[in-house]
């Protein structure tokens, strides 16, 4: 179904698939009152947002949210189906896995009448946990079921030899988004750290109800341990600024090495336990963050460690156990992160965790449905498209010397783009669903993702996987693969039509696609080889100018503000900000070469076909953004707010400022010196 992408050479146009009935985009979201030479998101989405109001569900707010409910309302009508079907499906089957799960998951009164039973087994190993080894051993039982308490065993490439997979060992564990929530002292921090806790109270409460012997000075006592462990973890890690260095994260050490690095945690027991080989390379990206839980194994009381346990527990599982537990993490997570205000309807929920833990079964169904072959084709010749543009970016670079630019065409040569779905899919093998048992279901599929995952370890590099799900509305790019994916879910109106505009097209999903080609040469990317070796392939000088030219997108996202007093960190965001740049002026310069030999598209409503361009960018990437969101995103993504994802790279084309007649000093133009330009 796919085929490797060796090489583009020449550049291929798209087939005319218009008449004088297309559509452009909806002008009727437009805010003719701002000018478009001030604030272009505002003016492309603003009469859009007066007239759609932010649900009370939702955290961020633009066309692409309402998309991406849409795909659910489809993936819950495919659900609900496979629900009807499920009895006389073959067990095992897509159709049988998700059927049953989503009507176990639909099932509320059977979730809330068993309240916290499906964990008690669990919670009595925990409580069973009587020296360093019995904690190491249950450690181990939480990782089998993709909890992270706080160790995590993955596999990972080999970055100096990308054909093979190795293990990777990370500490994670922390309940708040990021380790400044537990170090800084700002009046944010410390009032994220006080919900935190009381969130934890509310918990621990509902777990002893009915249990006279647990009291609040208990659950104080374990509030104090969690916070104990997750302050010692958060102090240990590095920062979200620094783990960007890909060069920072890669430290292979032998089985050996590791366990004289951290020699109380029984790694023995942990590999054998998963089922891991120990003869082969191991990544550890943060060791200093390894000893630090080693450490906190003994220097941390055995009460301790119970208490973070059960902590772990009850707010990894929450989602899937009674309304009482499950409310209670939506007010923290859901309303005192993001500034949500209601939970989503539990069928949005149920399409999620189905999608979630069974996404390549529930996935086939979709793309029969809403992936046709057109589409998929015309995305992919985009694609190629879009990626001709970088490599004659690239060749005409005068910052670049030609050893340099040698090697970045090698590297876009052997690029590999996926459109839509796998090739081989999952068969989620040993997976038990009964509708009777939701947790148990969901437990049983995550058992299946964490085997799946290491079963990969000591193999060569299966290049058939996807890290997405078809349904996804996303995309991505892995610069140890050096590939590309973009979703089935992401290939549909108004960000894509396979019979719409091409200025539409290449203006909304295009610049997404240009965004992920990218990611390849941007200041993570460009330190990966056409292999996706961790290498440096730039001569010193060229790297120099290529550093001046992202230091300029780090500098102007510095200057972008959330609120008073806080703005992004413009070094988190820059590889994102990197990509919006690329993305849009790759897509654009696609686009216009695509209408070589056909003309330009019509002017609609008023419209040209560079200003439907930039208006379909600004309408598919442009968002609001609730505050408590925003705050969060400011300290722990590394993608700008989608506001500043308009205004950002937008302001430094002088093909923008052309095509509205906008004028120097005018705020969506950058002075010339100030505009950023890469490829």
């Amino acid at each position: 179904m796919f085929r490797k992408f060796a090489a583009v050479v020449a550049f291929v146009a798209l087939p005319a698939m218009l008449n004088a009935q297309s559509r452009g985009v909806p002008v009727e979201n437009i805010d003719r009152s701002v000018s478009p030479c001030t604030d272009f998101d505002a003016y492309a989405n603003g009469q859009w947002r007066a007239t759609h109001p932010m649900p009370a569900i939702q955290n961020t707010w633009a066309l692409r949210t309402v998309t991406q409910d849409d795909t659910r309302a489809r993936l819950r009508s495919i659900a609900e189906e496979d629900a009807s079907k499920a009895a006389s499906a073959p067990k095992g089957s897509p159709t049988q896995l998700t059927g049953d799960f989503y009507a176990a998951c639909m099932d509320e009164p059977r979730v809330n009448a068993l309240g916290l039973k499906p964990l008690e087994r669990m919670l009595q190993g925990i409580e069973a946990v009587h020296d360093v080894k019995s904690l190491s051993a249950q450690i181990v039982r939480m990782q089998e079921i993709s909890l992270a308490a706080p160790l995590a065993l993955n596999a990972a490439q080999n970055l100096h030899d990308t054909t093979q997979m190795i293990a990777e060992i990370e500490i994670l564990g922390l309940g708040m988004p990021d380790r400044d929530y537990y170090l800084r002292d700002e009046s944010r921090f410390k009032d994220t750290r006080e919900k935190y806790t009381a969130y934890m109270h509310k918990m621990f409460d509902l777990a002893s109800s009915g249990d006279s012997s647990k009291s609040d000075a208990d659950a104080a006592l374990a509030i104090a341990a969690v916070m104990k462990i997750e302050t010692a973890l958060a102090q240990a890690r590095l920062s979200r600024v620094e783990l960007r260095d890909p060069k920072v994260t890669d430290h292979l050490m032998t089985f050996a090495e590791l366990k004289a690095l951290a020699p109380n945690f029984d790694w023995s027991e942990e590999f054998h336990a998963l089922g891991v080989p120990s003869d082969g390379h191991i990544n550890v990206p943060q060791p200093k963050l390894v000893q630090a839980f080693d450490n906190l194994l003994t220097s941390a009381s055995l009460d301790d460690w119970r208490a973070y346990l059960r902590w772990q527990l009850l707010n990894g599982e929450a989602a899937k156990l009674s309304a009482s537990f499950e409310n209670e993490r939506f007010a923290f997570y859901g309303t005192v992160l993001t500034g949500a205000k209601e939970n989503r309807p539990r069928w949005q929920r149920c399409v999620i965790a189905t999608d979630g833990l069974l996404g390549e079964a529930l996935g086939r169904e979709y793309v029969d449905r809403y992936l046709p072959p057109e589409a998929k084709a015309r995305a992919r010749q985009m694609a190629v498209n879009i990626v001709n543009e970088l490599k004659r970016s690239i060749e005409t670079r005068d910052w670049m010397t030609a050893p340099t630019k040698a090697k970045a065409l090698e590297k876009v040569n052997a690029l590999n783009i996926k459109i839509g779905y796998p090739d081989k899919w999952k068969d989620y093998a040993g997976v038990v669903v009964d509708r009777s048992a939701y947790l148990e279901d969901s437990l049983s599929a995550a058992r299946y993702g964490v085997r799946d995952d290491l079963s990969q370890i000591g193999k060569p590099v299966d290049r058939t996987r996807w890290g997405m799900t078809p349904p996804t509305m996303n995309a991505y790019y892995s610069p140890e693969m050096n590939e590309i994916v973009v979703p089935a879910g992401y290939l549909q109106p108004p960000g894509f039509d396979p019979k719409g505009l091409d200025a539409i097209n290449y203006g909304a999903v295009g610049v997404s696609i240009g965004h992920e080609i990218s990611h390849g040469v941007d200041d993570e990317g460009a330190k990966f080889a056409a292999d996706g070796t961790l290498q440096n392939w730039w001569t010193d000088a060229d790297y120099k100018n290529f550093e001046a030219r992202t230091a300029c997108t780090t500098k102007q996202y510095d200057n972008y503000f959330v609120e008073p007093g806080l703005h992004l960190q413009g070094k988190l965001v820059t590889g994102e900000a990197l990509g919006d740049l690329g993305g849009v002026n790759l897509s654009y310069r696609a686009y216009q070469r695509s209408r070589e030999g056909k003309g330009p598209e019509p002017t609609i409503d008023g419209f040209t076909p560079d200003q439907q361009f930039f208006l379909a960018e600004a309408q598919w990437r442009g968002a609001i953004v609730r505050a408590e969101a925003l705050r969060t995103a400011v300290s722990a993504d590394p993608h700008p707010p989608g506001r500043f994802r308009v205004l950002g790279p937008l302001s430094n084309m002088p093909e923008f400022e052309k095509a509205f007649n906008c004028k120097p000093g005018d705020p969506m133009v950058r002075a010339e010196t100030e505009r950023c330009a890469v490829w």
